[in-house]
């Protein structure tokens, strides 16, 4: 049998001891909050430039941020289409998201910017009316109005007149989603948003029409309660002078080539045309007017 010489035996690795090592601390890194969130809302289309300059911008700036794509296809300055469109997704933003809304026929005016925290989610849009929809739900929410000059360090230059959505939006919103203050930047006031729901029995605020789908389906600002049936708040609604009075509850109900009145999944009216458009058939747009005869 070999001998083992005890000097070459293996012998038990020493124990770690802190306090003796030598060189930098070797630390866990820290757990980092999730990647911030960012969400566009514009009339700028798909196929220019425009949205992926911004989204450049933002993760220039922002380099893990997630970038939500709400819609790019608002008709072009349509701003009570874009307020719709803000109101029916922000809610299923995740919390935290900053949302960028721009539709801004007067991009290059003296007209506001402005910045609003409604629950967990930050919203930077000009100050035309396209966050009413969003503020009227929210009552005394506060509205930080930006100076552009104060805010100039944040802003990318030589400014452009015309494109405010990199110059001024973009970067503004990267400022927050790198969770850094605003408030610095602006004034902050309450701002009470008149109602935009028209409720059953009323006329105040007049039933207009918000928007059409790129279905042609044609969604109307009347509310429809969550739980019930279209036919126990409107019994007829005349869109371009045509009295629609027939209600379904899914799109399969629909007779062929009617108008019908349905609850929209966003809990308001909508007129639609089974495999067809409502908007097309009725020559509707958003500024036709709407006659209600209530339930």
């Amino acid at each position: 049998m070999q001998s083992i010489n005890p000097r070459n035996a293996a012998k038990p690795s020493p124990s770690f001891d802190r306090s003796r090592a030598t060189g930098p601390t070797v630390r866990s890194p820290t757990p980092h909050r999730n990647p911030p969130t960012i969400a566009l809302l514009s009339d700028f289309g798909t196929s220019d430039h425009y949205v992926g300059v911004m989204k450049g911008i933002i993760l220039t700036k922002v380099p893990l941020a997630r970038i939500i794509d709400i819609t790019h296809e608002v008709e072009p300055g349509r701003i009570r289409q874009g307020a719709y469109a803000l109101w029916a997704a922000e809610k299923h933003m995740p919390r935290g998201t900053v949302v960028v809304a721009v539709v801004d026929p007067e991009v290059g005016t003296e007209r506001g910017v402005v910045v609003a925290q409604v629950d967990s989610r930050w919203f930077v849009a000009p100050d035309n009316g396209l966050l009413d929809l969003v503020l009227a739900d929210h009552p005394d929410t506060r509205v930080i109005t930006v100076d552009l000059d104060k805010a100039s360090k944040l802003l990318l230059h030589p400014r452009s007149a015309t494109f405010h959505g990199r110059d001024v939006f973009a970067p503004l919103a990267a400022h927050i989603a790198n969770g850094k203050k605003i408030l610095r930047y602006g004034t902050s006031a309450r701002r009470t948003v008149a109602p935009w729901l028209t409720l059953r029995g009323s006329n105040d605020p007049q039933p207009t029409i918000l928007s059409v789908d790129r279905f042609g389906n044609i969604i109307t600002n009347i509310s429809i309660p969550t739980g019930t049936h279209v036919q126990e708040t409107v019994r007829m609604i005349g869109i371009a002078k045509v009295m629609i009075s027939v209600c379904i509850d899914t799109y399969a109900d629909a007779p062929d080539n009617t108008p019908c009145m349905i609850a929209g999944s966003s809990g308001l009216l909508e007129i639609v045309v089974r495999n067809g458009s409502a908007s097309s058939m009725l020559r509707a747009t958003d500024r036709t007017p709407v006659q209600v005869v209530w339930a």
